[in-house]
């Protein structure tokens, strides 16, 4: 059995940028485990991320606090041991939040230094700047259960949530799904260790050949 471990900076992250896929991946029996490094504003991040089918996971950062320290590298390293992970999710690599920029660097550094060779970031139309895409997946069997997770997160404000989060659901995913040849899709830039980086390594995931 596969296992895939998805890091993300903050509890609503995972959801936004790749809520689908964990559902998609738990359907298909993979053991999927979501952390998210702050673990502040997380009432419901729990329940959220069980409805998807995946392990929630939390450090103790809290919001605007994460710093690229041996603290943060340690933590991390120590779950990429205990999961031994064969497919990563992190943030896309060019990010306007600092906590989300830090992450993604030392997820991306931990991946490639423990050989995972399935790594893929995702985007948060906030703040992923000139996020390309090489990688589709059609989430339209999972995107109830993304609209019903982001909904469970109870821990943050209403206003961010109505002008920020639930617009990145309901209107990404029908764009990425429009662009792409399906109702709902999410997106991903392959970011594989050691495979080739060409801009069109995949164009639809086939995980679901081999659990």
């Amino acid at each position: 059995m596969k296992s895939v471990l998805v890091v993300a900076a903050h509890v609503d992250d995972p959801i936004i940028g790749a809520g689908g896929v964990i559902g998609l991946l738990s359907d298909l029996g993979y053991r999927t485990h979501v952390l998210s490094v702050c673990g502040d504003r997380s009432e419901g991040y729990e329940e959220a991320i069980a409805n998807l089918g995946g392990t929630p996971l939390k450090f103790d950062y809290s919001y605007g606090s994460v710093e690229k320290s041996d603290r943060l590298v340690g933590m991390l390293q120590k779950l990429f041991k205990s999961i031994s992970p064969d497919i990563v999710f992190t943030h896309w690599s060019d990010e306007i939040l600092i906590d989300h920029q830090i992450v993604s660097e030392t997820v991306i550094e931990i991946a490639r230094r423990q050989d995972v060779s399935e790594l893929y970031l995702f985007e948060i139309p906030a703040s992923s700047v000139n996020f390309h895409f090489d990688v589709s997946v059609d989430i339209t069997q999972f995107y109830s259960k993304k609209v019903d997770a982001i909904k469970m997160l109870r821990g943050i404000d209403s206003t961010v949530f109505e002008r920020e989060i639930w617009p990145s659901i309901a209107y990404t995913s029908g764009f990425r799904g429009i662009q792409v040849g399906c109702q709902y899709a999410e997106v991903f830039k392959f970011y594989g260790s050691r495979k080739p980086l060409s801009p069109y390594h995949k164009t639809l995931i086939s995980w679901s050949d081999e659990v």
